[in-house]
Order: C-alpha cells, then structure tokens, then sequence
C-alpha cells in the first residue's frame, strides 16, 4: 500500500467503490446467459469496477505501480462486496440452473 498514492487513498471507500460495482452491475442486465457461475459472475463484476475506478481521471497516471495497485483495489473490492456478489448471481440465477 506505501506506491498508492495519496490522493487514491483518499478514494478507496466504501461508498465510493460501490458506485463503480453497482455501475458494472448495472452494465451486465443478462448475467445467468452471459456468466458460467457466481464466480466468474463476481470476477467479472470486481474487474469492471476496478478498471472504471482507476481510469475515472485519465489525466492520472499510475505508471509502473499500475499492476500493484490494481491487484491493492481488486482485492480490496472482493473482500467488500465480493460475497454480496455471489449472491446477487445465486439470487438471480439460481432458479435456472
């Protein structure tokens, strides 16, 4: 966590990051025919947040700590929401299975 900088650490909220998952959510209106399992369901999900949450600002550059601070983000949002993820698709998609 010392490479993100300061002003991204300011951003990682909870609230925040849940705009972006909810906008991918948001994004995916056909899960069960477009998704395998919850797992890639929620993988999918967590990826497209992270990636709109870290080019928000294209005028940012990260440079070379991009990929650190990606995985940093991912695994940040998976631990958030990646449960409610799982169920949201089970929820969803359970009946056709």
């Amino acid at each position: 966590m010392n490479s993100i900088p300061l002003w991204l650490k300011r951003r990682i909220g909870e609230n925040n990051l849940k705009t972006f998952v909810d906008q991918s959510i948001q994004q995916q209106p056909t899960p069960c025919s477009d998704f395998s399992d919850e797992f890639e369901y929620a993988d999918n999900i967590i990826s497209w947040a992270c990636d709109d949450f870290l080019t928000v600002d294209e005028n940012l550059s990260l440079g070379e700590d991009y990929d650190e601070i990606y995985s940093f983000i991912y695994d940040y949002i998976k631990e958030l929401f990646g449960f409610e993820l799982l169920e949201l698709y089970r929820d969803t998609c359970g009946e056709e299975d």
